[in-house]
This record gives structure tokens, C-alpha cells and sequence, in this order.
């Protein structure tokens, strides 16, 4: 079952992969394979949460770089043979940055109250993995970084946008995984 939110999410990916079809075939001739591309998207985003607070400027470059390096390895994967090594591997690589980003953020602030984020987002992605990837689960890593992209206008938007943002999301998604818990057990009476 999906949300309307899911919906378009899925939406959008299709169009991105429709529109950007020769992206995927273009690497594997250059021997990158869709791992490689996540290895490099994670060491991207480690390099974009390192300047997170230090150098505005290079974190917008690492955080750019780190997305379009995530969304490409998508395509590489589409155009050869996905595994399900590779599906896991993205997924932890994008929760470990979002993980990581809400660290820095703690320790940063000194804002203990984005540890509730932390965890409710650890209980949310613990489902979902647990799940084999089967309950709904809202991804909160972008709107984490767009919120993040808000700090030159004062150090209230961060825990404001992230918990505004991040946090509904995450209350979404242990809604959507309750619901779809109930009615799946509900289903089985």
C-alpha cells in the first residue's frame, strides 16, 4: 500500500529515470559500477557533514555532489543488474549520513532534543529494514540537507527546519508503518 507522499516520490523517480536513461549506460562503459558510485556518494556526504558548521560553502558543494553522486548510482544500477547487496548498501550508505548529520548537529548545538529525532529515526529505519524493506518509511535525508541549507540565516532555523521538517516526517512514517502493521495483521484474523 502506498501514501500519496510514496506516490509521488515514486512519480518523480520514474520521470528521473525516464529523462535520464543514458546516465546509467554511460558509466558501466566507463567500468563504474553502481557500488563504486554509492562508495563515492557516501564519501561525498562524510565530506559534506565534515564542513557542516566549518565552511558553508564546501558543504553546499559536498551536499550537491553527494546527491547527484546518490541519484547516479540509481541509474548504473537500473541499466546493469541490481543486487540486493547493492539495494542495502545504498540504503545504509543514505541512512548513515542522515544519521550522521543529526550528530553533528548534537554535538554542534549542543541541542540534545535532535537525539529524540535521532532515535525516533533509528526506530522508523530499524523497521524498515527489519521488515526486509516491505513497511512504508518516508527517506528524511534531503529535507534534512534543504533545512540545513537554511543556517546563514540564523542557527534557529537548524533545530526549527529540521524538527518542523524531519520530524514530521519521521511521525509520518511510524503512523504509515502502524497502519500498515495493523492492517496486515488485521488481514491474517
Amino acid at each position: 500500500m502506498e501514501t500519496s507522499l510514496q506516490k509521488v516520490v515514486y512519480r518523480f523517480r520514474e520521470a528521473k529515470n525516464k529523462h535520464l536513461s543514458k546516465v546509467g549506460p554511460f558509466f558501466l562503459k566507463l567500468k563504474i559500477s553502481a557500488n563504486m558510485m554509492t562508495t563515492v556518494a557516501l564519501l561525498l556526504g562524510l565530506s559534506a557533514i565534515y564542513f557542516l558548521f566549518n565552511n558553508y560553502i564546501l558543504f553546499i558543494i559536498f551536499t550537491i555532489l553527494h546527491l547527484l553522486a546518490d541519484g547516479t548510482d540509481g541509474l548504473i544500477a537500473r541499466a546493469s543488474q541490481p543486487t540486493k547487496f547493492g539495494e542495502y548498501f545504498d540504503l545504509l550508505s543514505d541512512r548513515s549520513i542522515t544519521f550522521f548529520i543529526f550528530i553533528k548537529i548534537a554535538i554542534y548545538l549542543q541541542d540534545y532534543y535532535v537525539l529524540v529525532i535521532l532515535a525516533l529515526f533509528t526506530i522508523t529505519h530499524s523497521i524498515y529494514f527489519l521488515s526486509k524493506m516491505e513497511y512504508p518509511v518516508v527517506f528524511t535525508r534531503t529535507g534534512t540537507v534543504l533545512a540545513l541549507f537554511l543556517y546563514p540565516l540564523g542557527p534557529i532555523f537548524i533545530p526549527t527546519g529540521i524538527y518542523l521538517v524531519v520530524g514530521g516526517f519521521i511521525i509520518y512514517s511510524l503512523i504509515s508503518q502502524l497502519r500498515y502493521f495493523l492492517r496486515k495483521n488485521h488481514s491474517k484474523i
